[in-house]
Order: structure tokens, then sequence, then C-alpha cells
């Protein structure tokens, strides 16, 4: 339902690999012990391994060690229990790549440690043995949510999401979650050590009590609000809150409460119209900010979207006929999206059309009733694909994505909701087209899977005759880019190093471009260094880089606050076409300082 621009990471870049390229990556190379042939007539594998408790590295038992994936469009799964060792071993393996969960009660898998062994692949004939994952004994948040007169409020949904959001999909811990019970008691527990932000989340159809001294209005009704720790309704001022290796956190406080309005009406001119939900059906799927994959009931589900300058956001499902009703919606103005859910999931890009709504919707002390929201006019994006130079490649290998372009710096920092607007895989003669693009600003984004690609980068995108790499473009009827595509990529490489200068294994290093690239998807990139703190990044276009290394990337570092909070602590490099640099880069820890 939710694609942010922020989760998409090395995933969706402007230049062909960048340096992050599928089938190289994390799991691959986590087998110490190297994997063992089989006769061709035992296709099937299995996986060997053991879990360890870090720090101390003994054995942990009744781990359940989880592998989902396979060659069966994700469905497969298969699972083992960790012996008194830490021991597991999970026979029966199709070839494929599985992505790995670990789960014990007072335990919380240590994604720093294990970054790189996220998803194992699996090889026809092959067996993976010597795998080692760790896991942290686990912390907790508990606490007591209350309202206006310190009295407690029971079913409050609580949530535990890490500090400083935006983490490259993978690297970003789930959050937790807890009820209140009829003390207005919570515990959120099997937090892996960190900071946290909680968010308290009250029943919207239950209503504050009312106050003597309260004015009567006809128009309105009182309703608790989202509220985050330590009683804010905006999620940028909230506390962190601190959660130690087996320790428990504290974080107490009170839900505030405002006036909320009905919002209803009819969304008119979609090109797909939205069916009832039907349960017979099977589902279509949906990709949420923090990677999770959603299913809904049915084809040609539509679902509205009202995001709010002030950080709240709406979404239902449409009725029929594209009725909808919004019974509790705070003051503000709203714009609307609609993504309608017009197939199934075939393995390659979920079935969803967005539809954007440019008249604002302004909420201000009373119901708004009636609308008649019309979807703007989209328009089909199509384009060639040209090789600066005389060299031949398989166009048929690479895709091409539609990122929309903030219109402000709140949508920038995260309130924007959806940022993938189309996708389409390239043809043989390099053609390529996207359908029914909502009018918008977009930038252009390419992707390929294959590793000989990784030296490759856009070298420009133009719109009658006008460059628009870095600039962008407007999406009308009929919008035809002529890209080009360059061999010739730059690229960083190097160290990264603790203060004693000792190499730092598993580091993020991420660059962020200088002023004239900072809407380009492809100026950013995120590498990770090896074990012996060596790092590489290709494929990048020419200009001014500040390249930066972390424990671990929690922040948003598309955002201009990143560069500004970090400018003098990485190291600034200029690239020319098909130059090579390398660096050394200091480690910046979790509070921002170089050790």
């Amino acid at each position: 339902m939710k694609v942010a621009l922020k989760s998409l990471g090395p995933l969706v870049i402007g230049m062909i690999c960048g340096g992050v390229c599928p089938g190289t990556g994390a799991g691959q190379s986590a087998t110490p012990g190297g994997p063992t042939t089989r006769s061709a007539n035992e296709p099937k594998s299995f996986v060997q391994g053991k879990v360890v408790q870090e720090p101390g590295g003994q054995g942990i038992r009744k781990v359940r060690v989880i592998l989902r994936g396979g060659s069966n469009q994700g469905r497969d799964q298969f699972e083992a229990t960790t012996d008194e060792t830490g021991g597991f071993k999970i026979e029966g393996l199709e070839p494929g790549t599985y992505f790995v969960q670990l789960a014990r009660s007072g335990y919380a898998a240590d994604r720093k440690a294990d970054r790189q062994k996220t998803t194992i692949r699996v090889v026809a004939g092959q067996d993976t043995k010597d795998l080692v994952f760790h896991m942290l004994v686990a912390g907790a948040i508990t606490g007591r949510i209350v309202d206006a007169d310190g009295d407690p409020l029971q079913n409050v949904d609580v949530m535990a999401m890490v500090e400083a959001g935006g983490a490259p999909r993978g690297y970003q811990t789930q959050p937790g979650r807890g009820a209140t019970n009829d003390l207005g008691e919570y515990r959120i527990a099997d937090l892996p050590p960190g900071k946290y932000i909680v968010q308290a989340a009250p029943p919207r159809n239950e209503a504050p009590p009312h106050r003597q001294n309260e004015k009567n209005t006809t128009n309105g009704r009182l309703v608790y609000v989202t509220t985050y720790f330590p009683g804010t309704l905006d999620q940028r001022q909230a506390a962190a809150v601190d959660v130690s290796a087996g320790g428990t956190a504290i974080a107490s406080f009170g839900v505030r409460s405002s006036r909320a309005y009905l919002v209803s009406g009819t969304v008119m001119g979609l090109t797909a119209q939205p069916k009832p939900r039907d349960n017979t059906n099977e589902g279509s799927v949906a990709v949420t900010s923090q990677g999770a994959v959603l299913m809904s009931q049915g084809i040609g589900i539509g679902q509205l979207l009202l995001i709010g300058k002030n950080g709240q956001h709406e979404e239902q499902n449409l009725g029929e006929g594209g009725k909808f009703e919004f019974p509790n919606v705070l003051p503000g103005t709203y714009r609307a999206q609609v993504i309608v859910f017009s197939g199934f999931f075939s393995g390659e890009t979920p079935p969803i059309k967005i539809q954007t709504i440019s008249t604002p919707i302004e909420v201000n002390g009373s119901d708004v009733v009636g609308l008649r929201l019309q979807v703007d006019r989209s328009g089909d994006v199509s384009g060639k694909f040209h090789l600066d130079g005389d060299e031949k490649i398989d166009w048929k290998e690479l895709n091409v994505l539609l990122l929309t372009v903030p219109e402000s710096e709140e949508e920038e920092a995260g309130l924007e909701i959806v940022e993938q607007a189309g996708m389409a895989r390239v043809n043989e003669d390099g053609s390529f087209e996207i359908k029914d693009v909502p009018g918008a600003n977009y930038q252009l984004a390419v992707g390929a899977g294959s590793q000989k690609f990784r030296d490759y980068y856009m070298k420009s995108v133009k719109l009658g005759g006008q460059e628009v790499a870095d600039t962008g473009f407007a999406v009308s009827p009929g919008t035809v880019l002529d890209v080009l595509v360059s061999a010739k990529g730059a690229g960083i490489e190097g160290a990264v190093v603790d203060r004693e200068g000792k190499p730092v294994p598993e580091a993020a290093v991420v660059t962020v471009p200088s002023t004239g690239k900072l809407g380009r998807p492809d100026a950013y990139q995120l590498a990770m260094s090896d074990e012996s703190g060596h790092f590489a990044i290709r494929g990048m276009n020419p200009g001014r880089f500040l390249v930066l290394a972390f424990e671990e990337m929690r922040e948003n570092y598309r955002l201009p606050e990143f560069a500004k909070k970090y400018e003098g602590k990485g190291q600034k490099v200029e690239l020319e076409e098909g130059e090579r640099k390398s660096v050394v880069l200091k480690l910046i820890t979790e509070g921002g300082e170089r050790p």
C-alpha cells in the first residue's frame, strides 16, 4: 500500500546497478565452510549452522530458524529448532533465495552482526554449512497510558519504532507492539537494544468524556489522537526511549485529544473501478514503506489516502462507485491519492495503479460532506535507450521506474507516502512505455539485476531536447524521453577504520551529492564494508559527493538535513566520468561522532 522513496535504498537506482547488484549480496558469502557438491540425482539441499549469543558466543537452544522463499514465489517455508548447543539443520531445500528469521522469546536477532546474512542462496546440488547467526538478550519497554485526567486507557495500541526511520530495506528493525490492559499498562518485549520512538494509538471510536466547562458545539467530535512519548502529536518532537540488553525502559504518558470531523464524498474519473471486498478471491499484493508485504482480498480494490501537512494521514477502501467516508479527520489541509489493486501478484511488479488528486481538502471547524474528487489526468511515458559508444548490450535486462519528486520539504521529510508511480521492462530495441502515469513531476530511475552492468550509469535524460536527469520532468499525455547510458561510470573504493586505524567490517558507507544532483536517485548510494573493512561503489555519475561511514545506517540520507548534520565528518570527493578514487573513512558511531 505504501511505498516511500526512502525505503527503496539501493533497490531503486538511477544508474544501472550502482555497485549494489542483486545476486551478489548478502547471504551468498555467509557460508564459511563453503558449499558441498552433491550428485545430480540428489537435487535437494540442506542448510546447517548455529545460533549463538552476542556477546559471549555460547549456543542458544530453542531458537526457531525459519527460511522463507525458494522458487515458489516466496510461498515456501522451512524451519528447525536449535538443540542444546545452538545447532540446527534444515533439509529438503529447493534451489532459490531464502529469507532468514530467528525467533526465541527473550532474545532478538543481532541485525548489526548478521546484516549480510539476512538471505541465503541455495544452489542445486550444493549444501550450505557452518552458518553462524547471532542473537542479543532482548530488552523491553513498559509503561502506563492515561487520559487528560490521569485515568487509565484500555485497548490502546502501543508501538515501539526504531528512532530515525528511513533505514535501507533489510537493515531496519521491525517495530514492536503491545496493547494496554484495564489498568492502562502495556509491555513490549523482545526488542533489540537501541533507541525507540513510542507511539500510542487509542481506538478511534472511543471519545473522551465531556467536560463541564467545555463549549457546546454542533460540529465535530472530540476524539483521542495518536500521541508520541512523552506526550506530543508530532513524531519529530518525540523523545527517544533507550532500551538496553536485558533491561526494561519506562515510557508512561498521556494521550491527547482533538476535534475531528466527517469527510465524505465520491472519487470521480477512476481508470479502474474498485470492487467490493470479496473474501472468495485470492489476494493482491502491496508493499509498505517498511518493506512488509500486505495481502488485500479481491481484484480491483481501490484505497483512498488522505495525506495531511500536519503529519496525520487517513486511509480506507473505496466503496462502490468510488464512495468514501472518513468519520474522524483532524483539522488540517489534506491531499488525496488513490491506489487501485487491479490484479494479482505475478512475481514481478505488484499490480498497483496510483492516481493523484490535485484539489486539496481543507478541514477546519466543520464537517466536509459531498465532495466530488476528480483524479488528475494521466499520461503515457515512453522513450528509447541509447548507449554512449559502440558496445552492444541486451536492453531487455534493464527496467525503468518513475519516482515522484517531492513538492515541498515536508514531503521530502517523509510525509509523502506514495513515491513509485510506474515500472516497465525495456524492450530489445531499447524502447519502453509506462502507461497511465498520474500527472506529476518525476525522476527516471534505471535498474538491472546483472553484475556486468555495475560500471554503467545513466548519463543523460532528455525531454524535447532539454536535459531533465537532475531536475526531473512533468508528465503530460505523450511524454517521450531519450535516455543515454554510459559504461564509463565513476567509482569510489577504500577502507573504513576506527579511531585506532583498525579496519571495521560491515560498516554502512553512503554517498551524498552536492547541490545540483540532490533529486537524482542514482546520486545516493550505499555499500557495506567487507571483513577487511574494504568497500567499493561503482557506476556513479560524475560530480561532487560527501562519503560517510556508519556503524549502522538508520537515518534517511536523502534528506538535506542529513548532509548538513554530517558535513565535515566524512570525505569530499569529486569524480569525473570513468574516474576511480580511493578514500579512508573514519567510522561515525551511533552518537554521530567519529570515535
